[in-house]
């Protein structure tokens, strides 16, 4: 027999069992192999899809936080603005605080002087004629008072002084 010629018996026997390794193999580990593969394929496949939906959902949280970022900047942007715009307002009527208690104190330092002045110009005025009228009371060689004190010419004089005084200013 050899092998162009073989053993019928023996092809039968060959033939049986590879039926029953095929059918061994069909039944009971095709399947496991192909569970094993499509288990690995789907973890690998699920890992992707997982981590392509995990990146979507970073990348839209990544955008929405830029949205509140760029809100935040906002509105920090329009309390600055806020802010300098009361600081301005506060130093406007500090400002004008100041420059009204300046007025104020102004006002009454001229009419303190003014009241001053005038005080001083009526004590200069009666000392004047005191002055004045012990003077004449000396060129004359007698007291003068009496006459002076009926009269009103040491009025009248300091009077045309003032006037003369005011028309050259």
């Amino acid at each position: 027999m050899g092998p162009l010629k073989p053993d019928v018996a023996e092809l039968i026997v060959g033939f049986v069992l590879f039926a029953l390794v095929f059918l061994v193999f069909a039944k009971v580990l095709l399947p496991r192999i192909a569970q094993t593969i499509a288990d690995r394929h789907d973890a690998l496949e699920g890992g992707f899809d997982r981590a392509a939906n995990a990146h979507a959902d970073s990348e839209a949280v990544v955008a929405e936080l830029r949205t509140e970022i760029a809100e935040t900047r906002r509105q920090a942007a329009l309390v600055r603005q806020e802010a300098a715009e009361e600081g301005a307002r506060l130093i406007a009527e500090a400002r004008e605080e100041g420059q009204r208690i300046r007025e104020e104190l102004v006002t009454s330092g001229h009419e303190q002087l003014n009241a001053e002045v005038a005080l001083a110009s009526a004590s200069l005025h009666a000392e004047l004629g005191l002055i004045a009228t012990e003077l004449a009371g000396k060129v004359v060689g007698e007291s003068v008072a009496p006459l002076v004190a009926d009269s009103d010419v040491v009025e009248r004089f300091l009077a045309e002084l003032e006037e003369a005084e005011s028309a050259k200013r």
